[in-house]
């Protein structure tokens, strides 16, 4: 057993597929598949199930995937802590945000921040959930924001609301003019989807809502950010059921929002390294995206009914 090949399945295990694995390490698809095959001849057992290209992981590898990650925390601990020693970094507060929730939710959150911490520095770094989570793991950010946050050792979380997804178009579009919006009617339209490398298996709930319709769509785009989506249907290039939270920048861009049937929504956490000591601005800052998060029209905070659309 080789750290390579350890270091490919963690990978695959965080990202979801062997081809965002590649990536995410710089190498092609072709090693990532290789070096987990060499991995399971070492370890005589088998890691995933193949199924129609897809790759399901086996009860032995969630088990194996819990000791791989205690031992790279480790790793990852000893570097950040090194980094701060060498660097004498001064008091900061590291955050790292989903990109739709860094442009609607983190901006108001900030400003309420700000009231009691006004002279903290701030780092922002915008992630998609592989990176946002390697930071946490690694002990080098201080708080996340995201969707709902797969239960991973080194990680602690708690749910701040649940959205509602929304359908999207161009204001001219002939969807437009109804009120609530069916699979049905999107049979023949342009409707975007995301990039199977860039979401985790449990956020199907899109495709599964879509699946009595979705030999009769046209995929033609595929995304791996909201506002890239948003951008899309500003464009008049598709339609999509997508995030609200992005609806706040481009609403003033020709796009309008739709309530969608069936409803899909998504619960969305606030997540911390594992063993975060929580100093007052930390807590300051927690608190104040549950108080925004919970003035906000696209979160349902209380107990996850269904949650009121945004007004466009």
């Amino acid at each position: 057993m080789k750290f390579r090949q350890v270091e490919a399945f963690r990978n695959v295990m965080l990202c979801g597929t062997t081809s965002a694995a590649a990536a995410e390490m710089n190498v092609s698809q072709p090693a990532i598949s290789r070096l987990i095959s060499d991995l399971e001849y070492s370890l005589d057992f088998s890691l995933f199930d193949r199924r129609k290209g897809r790759l399901k992981p086996t009860l032995e590898a969630i088990e194996f995937f819990r000791a791989v990650e205690e031992s790279f925390l480790g790793f990852d601990k000893l570097e950040c802590l090194a980094e701060q020693i060498r660097t004498k970094q001064p008091k900061q507060l590291k955050i790292s945000c989903t990109p739709s929730l860094a442009a609607s939710l983190l901006p108001l959150v900030l400003l309420e921040h700000r009231k009691y911490h006004p002279d903290e520095r701030v780092i922002i770094y915008t992630d998609n959930i592989a990176p946002l989570i390697t930071k946490l793991q690694a002990n080098s950010i201080d708080i996340a924001i995201g969707l709902e946050f797969p239960d991973l050792i080194g990680i602690n979380s708690e749910h701040i609301g649940c959205a509602r997804f929304v359908f999207a178009a161009h204001k001219d579009h002939p969807l437009a003019k109804k009120d609530i919006i069916t699979p049905e009617d999107l049979i023949g339209e342009t409707v975007l989807s995301v990039i199977s490398d860039k979401q985790p298996n449990y956020w199907n709930k899109i495709s599964d809502s879509l699946e009595s319709v979705g030999t009769s769509l046209k995929r033609t785009i595929d995304i791996d950010a909201a506002h890239t989506g948003y951008a899309m249907i500003a464009a008049g290039m598709a339609v999509g059921v997508i995030e609200p939270f992005s609806a706040r920048v481009w609403g003033g861009r020709d796009v309008v929002t739709r309530r969608f049937e069936p409803h899909v929504s998504y619960t969305y956490d606030l997540a911390y390294p594992t063993g975060t000591r929580h100093h007052p601005s930390l807590e300051s800052f927690a608190e104040s995206v549950k108080k925004v998060a919970s003035e906000m029209s696209e979160f349902q905070t209380s107990n996850f009914t269904e949650p009121a659309l945004p007004k466009m």
